[in-house]
Order: C-alpha cells, then sequence, then structure tokens
C-alpha cells in the first residue's frame, strides 16, 4: 500500500476512534461531527464533502471551537 492510501487510512480510523471516544462520554459533552473530524486531522474541504456543508462554514465552524484547521 503506498504512503498516501495509508496516510488516508490512519485519518479515517482516527476519526472513528474519535467519534466513538465521543460517544462514549457525557451527550452534553459531544462535539459537532466537522469538529471531531478537524481534530482528527481532516481539513475543511474534505470535512465538508463528507457532512454536506460548505467548506467556508466548515472552516468557521472549527475556529469558533478552536480547532486548528490546515
Amino acid at each position: 500500500m503506498n504512503e498516501k492510501k495509508m496516510d488516508e487510512l490512519l485519518k479515517y480510523t482516527r476519526a472513528l476512534l474519535l467519534m466513538q471516544l465521543q460517544a462514549s462520554s457525557n451527550p452534553k459533552d459531544q462535539l459537532r461531527p466537522e469538529i471531531v473530524l478537524a481534530r482528527a486531522g481532516f481539513v475543511p474541504r474534505e470535512i465538508a464533502g463528507m457532512v454536506g456543508k460548505n467548506p467556508a462554514a466548515i472552516a468557521k465552524a472549527i475556529q469558533r471551537a478552536g480547532t486548528e484547521a490546515e
């Protein structure tokens, strides 16, 4: 498997792990999926495609949450 595919697989694995951890925590503390995905290493353009939102809106949500976007 080439390095690019491995990097992508790692990002998806991290996202799944973060979502599972978030789901098992206090429901009041759950983050929106776009924030969890950003913390897993996805960029706003990628997240927008996954959740069906505008990349600019995703970037703004990430900024408000204090999560660094690449």
